[in-house]
């Protein structure tokens, strides 16, 4: 790590905060083709009515080519009668762990108060 003289002759680090940091994502993350290969689970949530959908790598795929990437991307939400906007999350198999795919500070910051999640279920 280099560090810096803070004008006092104080030494500091250049990466000060939280934000500044770069998230590293696993490969199979990087592009929709990828996530279609490794048969990964995709889904969306909805900002504004909190619905939980499934996402669509084949049609995805054909929409924007295998080197697509869904991280940062926002889509308008698909359920009748709301018009906010829908973010991924991906998890590797059943089970395993979901992973948010945004990395933008501003959306990061953007999404932190979600309604709770909705299901076909309720």
């Amino acid at each position: 790590m280099r560090w810096t003289t803070a004008g006092t002759g104080a030494y500091r680090s250049p990466m000060e905060t939280a934000a500044d940091i770069v998230t590293l994502w696993p490969r199979w993350m990087e592009s929709a083709g990828e996530m279609l290969r490794m048969n990964a689970l995709v889904r969306t949530r909805c900002c504004g009515c909190g619905t939980l959908m499934r996402a669509d790598l084949n049609d995805i795929v054909a929409r924007h080519g295998p080197g697509y990437s869904l991280i940062d991307k926002l889509e308008r939400c698909r359920m009748v009668e709301c018009i906010s906007s829908t973010f991924y999350l991906a998890s590797r198999t059943y089970g395993g762990r979901w992973t948010t795919l945004l990395r933008d500070p501003e959306l990061v910051t953007a999404f932190e108060d979600l309604p709770p999640v909705r299901t076909a279920r309720g």
